[in-house]
Order: C-alpha cells, then sequence, then structure tokens
C-alpha cells in the first residue's frame, strides 16, 4: 500500500508541479503580454509625443520658409516698382547732358548761338531703346549722346557731314545719373518756379516766336554783343484751347520780317482750336504732328534752343511750328 501510495503521492505531486508549472506559465505569459501591453502602449505614447514636439518644431520652420519666400516676392516686387521709378527719362537725359557739358566746360551747354540760325539740341529714344540727345552745332557738326536709361552709362558719338560721314565714337563716357542735379542747384528747382510774370492775351494777328532756353530766363531785359534783346521761353503748355508760353517774344507782321517788337518776362496766352495746325521742323524737313504730340516736344526740348513760333488769324493760332533756325 505504501507503494501505491507513494506512487499516488508521487504521481500527485508531478501533477501539482505540472500544474503549478502550468500556473507560472500562464502567470508569466499574462505578465509578459500585460508588460508587452504596457510597452506598447508606453512607446505609443512616447511617439505620439516625439511627432507632437516635431510637428511643433517645423511648424515654426515652416511657417519661417514660408515668410521668408513670401518677403522675397515682395522684396522682388518693391524692386521691380523700384527699378521702373529709377528710370532715366528723356527730360533727365536731356538735363542731366547739359549739366556735363557745363561740368566740364565744353562751351556747347546753355549758350546756344541763336544768331546763327542753326544751333539747337534735341531729344528721342531709339529702336534699341537707348535715349539719344543731339547736339546740332552752328558748323552743322553733331554731337549724339547715347544714354542707357536703366543704368545711365552714356557714350559719345560724332558726325560732321562732307568730313566724317558715319558717327564715330570719341572714347568719351560718363553716368548721367551723376549729372541728374546741377551743380549749385537743388532738386526740383527751376527757373519757372520764379514768380509769375504778368499775363497777355495774345489776339491780334501776326507771328510771334522766341527761342526755347529755360535755363537762360535772367537774361530777359539784356542784350547780346549786337545790342539786340535776348528772346528766351522757358514754359510752354497747351491746356484746352489755350496754349501758353512764359518769356520774352518778338511780334512781327510776316514771317520773314525782323521783329518789330520784343516783350519782356511775360505769360503769352494764344488761343487754339480743332483748325490750329502744329509743326515740327528737323533734319528731314517738317511735319504735321498732333496737339498732344507737339505739346509734348515743347516740354522735352525747353532748353534746347529751338525757335518756337506761331501765326495769328482773326484771333486764333493758324499754325504753331517748333524749328531750327
Amino acid at each position: 500500500m505504501i507503494p501505491v501510495y507513494v506512487g499516488n503521492v508521487k504521481v500527485m505531486k508531478k501533477r501539482s508541479i505540472v500544474a503549478a508549472a502550468l500556473c507560472a506559465v500562464m502567470l508569466l505569459s499574462a505578465c509578459g503580454a500585460e508588460k508587452e501591453e504596457n510597452r506598447d502602449s508606453i512607446f505609443e505614447t512616447l511617439e505620439t509625443g516625439t511627432g507632437s514636439q516635431q510637428e511643433a518644431a517645423e511648424k515654426p520652420a515652416a511657417q519661417k520658409e514660408k515668410q521668408e519666400a513670401d518677403a522675397n516676392v515682395d522684396a522682388g516686387g518693391s524692386a521691380d516698382v523700384q527699378a521702373d521709378a529709377d528710370v532715366i527719362t528723356e527730360d533727365q537725359a536731356y538735363s542731366a547732358v547739359i549739366n556735363y557739358n557745363k561740368a566740364i566746360g565744353s562751351g556747347i551747354d546753355d549758350e546756344i548761338n541763336s544768331d546763327g540760325y542753326s544751333e539747337y539740341w534735341d531729344v528721342s529714344t531709339n529702336e534699341d531703346g537707348k535715349i539719344v540727345v543731339l547736339y546740332r552745332s552752328y558748323t552743322s557738326a553733331q554731337t549724339f549722346y547715347y544714354v542707357d536709361p536703366v543704368s545711365g552709362e552714356t557714350y559719345i558719338t560724332e558726325l560732321v557731314p562732307g568730313i566724317i560721314d558715319e558717327e564715330q565714337a570719341t572714347g568719351e563716357t560718363f553716368n548721367v545719373r551723376d549729372y541728374l542735379t546741377a551743380q549749385g542747384q537743388s532738386d526740383g528747382k527751376e527757373a519757372a518756379d520764379a514768380p509769375s510774370a504778368p499775363v497777355e492775351y495774345e489776339t491780334g494777328d501776326g507771328f510771334m516766336g522766341s527761342f526755347l532756353l529755360a535755363s537762360d530766363r535772367d537774361r530777359i531785359d539784356t542784350t547780346n554783343d549786337y545790342g539786340v534783346l535776348y528772346r528766351v521761353v522757358y514754359k510752354t503748355s497747351i491746356e484746352g484751347d489755350e496754349l501758353t508760353a512764359c518769356g520774352s517774344m518778338d511780334y512781327r507782321n510776316s514771317k520773314d520780317q525782323d521783329p518789330v517788337t520784343i516783350t519782356s518776362d511775360i505769360t503769352h496766352i494764344f488761343k487754339v482750336d480743332d483748325n490750329t495746325v502744329y509743326l515740327k521742323g528737323g533734319e528731314e524737313g517738317t511735319e504735321t504732328v498732333s496737339k498732344e504730340e507737339f505739346a509734348g516736344y515743347l516740354d522735352s526740348r525747353k532748353d534746347s534752343g529751338m525757335y518756337f513760333e506761331v501765326e495769328i488769324k482773326d484771333g486764333v493760332v493758324a499754325t504753331a511750328e517748333l524749328y531750327a533756325q
């Protein structure tokens, strides 16, 4: 019996060990699973937290990049606007060339030989986009100033009909941006800013004319070497049915007559209508232009030394002309 008992006990003990082992395995598995589940849960939380931190860190960076990109676009736009604003106009180029000649003492600045009837300045823009300022001397020699409207860089060529029939570079260069303001002249200050002159409505038939020399207003009422009074118009405009010319003008009964009278500094107002003809003279002859074009020519050539003339019939301007004498 004892062996049997012992056998039972052994058997029972064996089963208890197995059972205990099974229980231990189950507990360990459960704990392992719980630990694994907890481990997963911990890593998931950390990963999520890390992701949130990374996203938070990346957001300002992305916003910064966007802000920088927007700033670059804005800066580019502003630069474009600034570039447009800095482009040199024909009037600025012309004034700068005059100032340059004054600075170097070339002798071809504002000392226009109005008695020679052939000296004048002109300005235009060629097909390459360069502004061309032309000085034509009384000897027929021509000097061309080619101005880059963006950079301001300028080079000079010369042409003398019968001697140098093709333009030749002189090798002389400068930048007109250095001469946009004349020495001793404050920005925006012009002779035309001086007190207004007396107003006179010109309606008497005949011819009235003068030289466009905006910088020579102070010569009005003075005489040249021949004792002839200077005729200077320093400001012109066309608005509505009125053509205005400020300065000293001569009056003649016919086109080829010597001046009968020469006025002092007066704001001359002429009446124009739909029948008024506007003429512009040049190297290639005289051409008819529109009222608006003529107004533009008067403004751009205000210090050119060209001759401005009106013919009045029945109190109205029949022809208004601009040419080199």
